[in-house]
């Protein structure tokens, strides 16, 4: 919290020293009109692009770069707004001052989030780093079933039969291939799911995958 109140105090002192050298009169920019409107702008594309799977990164994000279409579009709007108004009335002067505010804010919004929020978008936590190593891993590789096999004290052929049932082969498909009768599979497959605690595909396959997970992390 410290360091963040040291950013703005940062970002404030920039603005004070960009006022000062331009000679720019901060109280062009109390317009509530252009400040609500790209605040609103931010908040309804937002809430249009929502969806459940969203974390709250992923909604800073979608904050963050919805903020600067709002300011961008509000601005230009309001320039073309302006522009229309001079030719209507003919004054031969267009004044374009409040028209630039959005841009204005925007850009000040923008700032003030990525302080408040670290950039959330280029900050990863150790875990999201180990689920990304989890998921560029196969977790049905040879290597690493049979070590799991052989933690649960599977036999040769029981590897055999366990490797089939996570390529969701069929009984009828594994006793074919090991010359076997159907009965003799279904044994083998008993002896699996009781070795695993498991009570059929569905939940060894589950087991299966959540000891495999555990491995990939202890390896890295």
């Amino acid at each position: 919290m410290k360091t963040q109140l040291i950013k703005i105090a940062g970002l404030a002192s920039y603005l004070i020293i960009l006022g000062a050298l331009f000679n720019f009169n901060w109280i062009l920019i109390l317009n509530p009109k252009p400040f609500f409107s790209v605040l609103l702008g931010m908040l309804i594309l937002t809430a249009s692009q929502y969806k459940k799977a969203y974390t709250k990164d992923d909604i800073i994000y979608s904050l963050r770069w919805n903020l600067i279409f709002s300011s961008f579009l509000t601005t230009l709007i309001s320039i073309l707004s302006s522009i229309s108004t001079m030719k209507l009335s003919d004054t031969g002067r267009l004044d374009i001052t409040e028209s630039i505010l959005p841009m204005l804010y925007g850009s000040i919004l923008y700032l003030i989030l990525n302080i408040l929020f670290n950039n959330p978008i280029k900050v990863a936590s150790k875990e999201n780093s180990s689920e990304s190593a989890v998921k560029s891993v196969n977790l049905f590789e040879p290597a690493l079933s049979q070590r799991i096999f052989i933690e649960y004290g599977l036999t040769n052929r029981e590897c055999h039969v366990a490797s089939k049932l996570l390529e969701n082969t069929s009984n009828k498909e594994i006793a074919a291939q090991l010359y076997v009768s159907e009965a003799t599979i279904k044994k083998h497959i008993q002896n699996i799911y009781q070795k695993f605690g498991a009570t059929d595909r569905s939940s060894y396959k589950e087991i299966y995958i959540k000891e495999a997970s555990k491995v990939v992390h202890t390896i890295s």
